[in-house]
């Protein structure tokens, strides 16, 4: 039996704070430039929170957008998995 896969692809951020709005407006891109096949979902997840929680249900594959401060110079990608 193979599971079905269903992939979220989830921008967050408050567009009212600019820099913070880069996962929202990520999203808006990938949903306005691109034919997603039907297991893909691009969600606005703005500063949702827990409230979230509900639409991850029977979520396969996450992908999560948002800006980040780390000690990397601006426009780096950092990929977060597990713990962290």
């Amino acid at each position: 039996m193979t599971m079905e896969r269903r992939i979220l692809v989830l921008g967050l951020g408050n567009i009212l704070l600019q820099d913070e709005g880069l996962g929202v407006r990520a999203v808006e891109r990938l949903a306005a430039r691109y034919r997603l096949p039907p297991e893909v979902q691009v969600m606005d997840g703005g500063v949702m929170g827990l409230d979230l929680l509900p639409h991850l249900e029977g979520v396969t594959h996450l992908l999560i957008t948002d800006a980040v401060q780390t000690d990397q110079s601006p426009g780096s990608l950092v990929r977060l998995e597990g713990e962290a």
